[in-house]
């Protein structure tokens, strides 16, 4: 026998948002899940279906089934008016994990109703991740999680008719078990906005806002967007992910002051995104108030300006035979280094080892528009990736080369996490990053068997979830420390 179901709760003002617990009964939800609850019981009801990455969704006609039409009633019974839809539905929706839906507002109307409210019973508990966000709710943004028989229900117009901004809403990326919802779409004449639910408890007006933390997110490494979101978790900062790809320009606004932004997708959707977000008093680990609008590098210029030891290097900018020898002799003699711009895990780095190589490869990237940067190269080194936070580095790792071949890259050996580089490397780091205009940087560094020491480049933004997954270096805390610090002060606290 089920306990009787909670009072129903006031979340917040804008939009009028409210919860209530146990709202269907353990027998409701068995029903509805036997019923609806997959592709194949869907297909034998005859009821048509899509799944894509929004989920499994399907119409469910209300009148169809005893228990929908008793559900539907006890929701308009709430809200104190029927939805005027001649057929009536709810949107059944199981998510599988990684599914999410983008932000979005529910600004329709069907023969001149309007979508007035929107009632979500949440037909399975969610073990991570999952929540309906409201990241504009007021007096602070709102997460409603996912538990059996729980009922989120808000109005997406205010009283005086007028479509509610803050009503916009997304679910959160479902990241361990189960999410299956039923949602009632009540349509209504734009009046009925008015009416007014009656709760037993209203939405706390002097509760403080807690700190917000979103994330821009465009096929990010699963591991990062896992120690971003523990970072929060552990200091309380609420998580917020934007998907690029979904997210649409036409309601773009701002992030309130105070905001913690962070972009760590590398795509240009990513940075104009990053962009449409970013407003007075939003917080990121750029230096400069416009930094999200500025390009970044090309690093060797800057860092070679501003003192730092890197390689000698030179523009690759002609096929001209006569010159590239003369490039060659200036850089030392062959083997040199060629770059390309916009690759990563060592995607675009060439080893020129003759003549006939260089003037060959040459060829092709002034053929295509590509400029490369030529460089000495730097034989018998060690290659330390430093991450850099403000002003220290949070983490260190030695990256290790594999049998033919002159690259390096990161292992899951703990050993090569342990011994931090010297501390001449580690102040170069911070100083390469700061000379980029950023708070940020996996900064890459040759330390040579002589003791000298090469800044090759700042990653920015940068995969850092290794020095935690691998070397329990606690990055994503010192990142979102510094950055609710860098809040702070910008409050004058």
């Amino acid at each position: 026998m089920n306990p009787a179901p909670s009072s129903l709760r006031h979340l917040s003002e804008a939009p009028r948002l409210y919860v209530q617990e146990g709202f269907a009964s353990d027998e409701e939800v068995r029903h509805v899940l036997a019923s609806y609850g997959d592709r194949d019981a869907l297909t034998r009801r005859g009821l048509p279906w899509q799944a894509n990455e929004t989920g499994l969704s399907s119409e469910l006609p209300v009148e169809a089934d005893p228990v929908l039409a008793a559900i539907a009633a006890r929701i308009e019974a709430v809200l104190g008016f029927s939805c005027t839809l001649v057929e009536p539905t709810f949107r059944f929706r199981r998510y599988e994990r990684g599914d999410a839906h983008p932000p979005h507002l529910d600004e329709y109307t069907i023969g001149g109703a309007c979508l007035v409210a929107t009632a979500i019973v949440y037909l399975t508990d969610a073990a991570s991740g999952g929540e309906t966000f409201f990241p504009r709710a007021e007096p602070h943004p709102r997460a409603v999680a996912a538990q059996k028989g729980r009922l989120a229900l808000w109005f997406n117009h205010r009283p005086d008719g007028s479509v509610d901004r803050a009503a916009l809403h997304q679910s959160n990326p479902l990241r361990e078990g189960e999410k299956a919802t039923i949602t009632y779409f009540v349509y209504a004449p734009v009046e009925a906005a008015r009416a007014g639910v009656v709760a037993d408890e209203a939405p706390a007006r002097k509760e403080p806002a807690s700190r917000r933390f979103v994330c821009v997110n465009d096929g990010v490494p699963e591991a990062t967007i896992r120690v971003l979101r523990e970072a929060c978790a552990a200091r309380g900062v609420a998580y917020e992910e934007v998907q690029a790809a979904d997210f649409d320009f036409t309601a773009a606004e701002p992030l309130p002051p105070g905001t913690l932004l962070f972009r760590p997708a590398v795509s240009s959707s990513a940075v104009r995104v990053e962009q449409a977000l970013y407003g007075p008093g939003v917080v990121t680990f750029h230096r400069e108030p416009d930094g999200v609008f500025r390009e970044i590098g090309p690093d060797c210029a800057v860092l070679e300006r501003r003192g730092i030891s890197v390689p000698r290097w030179i523009w690759g900018n002609t096929t001209n035979r006569g010159l590239l020898r003369r490039y060659v002799d200036d850089l030392g003699g062959l083997p040199i280094v060629m770059k390309f711009a916009g690759g990563s895990g060592g995607v675009g780095v060439l080893r020129i080892d003759s003549l006939a190589g260089l003037f060959s490869t040459m060829d092709h990237a002034r053929a295509s528009g590509r400029m490369p940067v030529l460089s000495a190269y730097i034989p018998d080194a060690t290659h330390h990736r430093c991450i850099v936070v403000g002003d220290r580095v949070v983490g260190s790792w030695r990256n290790r080369t594999d049998e033919d071949d002159f690259r390096t890259h990161a292992t899951d050996d703990p050993a090569d996490y342990q011994t931090p580089p010297a501390p001449e490397i580690l102040a170069s780091a911070v100083a390469a990053t700061a000379a980029l205009d950023v708070e940020l940087g996996g900064v890459d560094v040759l330390e040579h068997p002589s003791g000298r020491h090469y800044v090759l480049e700042v990653n920015f933004p940068c995969y850092f979830a290794r020095a935690r997954l691998v070397g329990g270096q606690d990055v994503g805390g010192a990142m979102i420390d510094w950055l609710v610090r860098k809040a702070e002060r910008g409050a004058g606290r």
